[in-house]
């Protein structure tokens, strides 16, 4: 029988489908989780509407919010009436309380350790009952990360990172969102996350990894069920933790500044930090044989590159080769993952046009995720370098939040047939799945649609 490992090694190693054309997600967010774990789609229209009437949602994580201080209490806003009612109730603050992990965290390790486990397995079975072959695990992060609360300039308390990074919760549609960093001045923000990345307990983390693979779902392990993996931020998501998202100009100053100088300075060097621990972290994950590993670093944008090609290939692709090469000396295969167009438009040369994508694979990575569907053209990508990498995804993630049934399985199509035509009549070096994520809006429905149409049209291409 072949498994879901078979599959995506086989993608990986630029295999045609064995049997079927394999199919991944990075994750899901959590209300697609939560409306397919509770069938939403089953529950009767009344309870739907009533649920949009009085914003059941939005009323219930802005009282936590308020609990938890992460959210101004508004004597003037108006609220439904089971907004009302939910926070006049008494148990509300034993339920707030109990649910603030990150005092469970703080107080008590080895609960937190026994709830994350236990939420990860949860998590587990979405992919699998849907057929995914590759999912990824964000929800695991280091042990001793959490900072707990902390006020930021707006009033409100956010849970933070030790990397110290402030997060915040959208009460209507549970994406969780930064807002912004802890420390402003640059120097001891460095300073702060060269200490978090030193003391990270790494060893411990890869045993909770190893405790959810192994544990079992309908009487077999995880990790035969699906091939599971870590996703962990790389280099440049730095850029979010150091700097915030309100300063990416402070970023670009900074790179450029000490990539004049040699690239040598505090930055470069946490960068050699945190590259470190990654390279500890894939060792600590193949000894538990862990397969993949999937490293996000958004690093492009819609019209390309966020740094100019040889500027990311001397300051970031430089610490990615490292801790890929770490991964394949340890048997194990690396997934980048970034947004973003990967061809540089209006250059003379083909080497030129290609540059940043030729950066990218010079890492030695794998596979490349998840192919923006409005930022490239994946038929093209796909003459040009199917024969060099695994490509990963590429249909559209908005038509899973907007579209019909029928407009989600004519795009599929679509984007297999370009694949397949790139690929010069054939679908090797592939695996399906959205351009990103299941994201907030995403509709169970489209997505069960969605795998329909790659499992059976991907087996009228293949002639099975």
């Amino acid at each position: 029988m072949v498994s879901s490992e078979d599959r995506i090694l086989n993608a990986m190693e630029l295999g045609d489908p064995i049997d079927k054309i394999p199919k991944m997600e990075l994750f899901s967010s959590i209300l697609p989780f939560v409306k397919w774990f509770i069938r939403w789609e089953t529950l009767p229209p009344r309870i739907r509407r009533l649920n949009r009437k009085w914003k059941i949602l939005e009323e219930t994580v802005n009282t936590v919010k308020e609990k938890w201080k992460m959210k101004k209490i508004d004597p003037v806003e108006k609220h439904t009436l089971f907004g009302r009612l939910i926070r006049k109730a008494s148990f509300v603050d034993r339920i707030v309380t109990y649910l603030n992990l990150l005092n469970i965290a703080q107080k008590s390790p080895e609960k937190a350790e026994r709830d994350a486990v236990g939420l990860a397995c949860l998590y587990a079975r979405m992919p699998i009952k849907l057929g995914y072959d590759l999912w990824t695990f964000p929800s695991l992060t280091l042990p001793d990360s959490d900072a707990g609360f902390q006020q930021a300039p707006d009033g409100n308390y956010y849970p933070t990172s030790k990397e110290g990074v402030f997060m915040d919760l959208k009460s209507n549609d549970l994406e969780a969102v930064f807002k912004g960093v802890v420390e402003k001045n640059i120097e001891k923000s460095i300073e702060g996350s060269k200490e978090f990345y030193e003391t990270a307990k790494i060893e411990r983390y890869a045993n909770i990894v190893s405790r959810v693979i192994n544990s079992r779902y309908r009487g077999k392990k995880i990790k035969d069920q699906l091939l599971p993996a870590i996703l962990y931020p790389g280099p440049f998501e730095t850029w979010l933790t150091v700097f915030g998202n309100d300063n990416m100009q402070g970023f670009y100053r900074r790179v450029f500044q000490e990539h004049r100088n040699g690239c040598k300075g505090a930055y470069f060097d946490l960068l050699k930090v945190k590259t470190k621990m990654l390279c500890h972290l894939v060792k600590c994950l193949a000894e538990i044989d862990m397969k993949l590993f999937v490293i996000g670093d958004d690093c492009a944008m819609i019209h390309g590159s966020m740094l100019p090609p040889k500027i990311y290939r001397d300051f970031m692709a430089v610490h990615i080769k490292k801790f890929v090469d770490t991964a394949h000396q340890g048997g194990m295969r690396v997934l980048l993952h970034t947004d973003g167009k990967f061809k540089v438009e209006n250059r003379e040369t083909y080497e030129e046009t290609w540059e940043f994508m030729n950066t990218l694979l010079s890492t030695g990575i794998d596979a490349l995720h998840p192919i923006e569907m409005w930022a490239n053209d994946i038929e093209e990508l796909k003459r040009n370098f199917g024969d060099k990498i695994c490509l990963c995804n590429g249909i559209n993630t908005i038509e899973l939040q907007t579209g019909t049934r029928q407009s989600v399985a004519q795009l599929t199509k679509t984007i297999l047939d370009k694949v397949y035509r790139g690929g010069g009549n054939r679908l090797n070096g592939y695996i399906a799945g959205s351009d990103n994520s299941l994201m907030a809006g995403c509709q169970p429905y489209l997505i069960r649609q969605m795998l329909y149409t790659i499992d059976e049209y991907g087996k009228k291409i293949l002639g099975l």
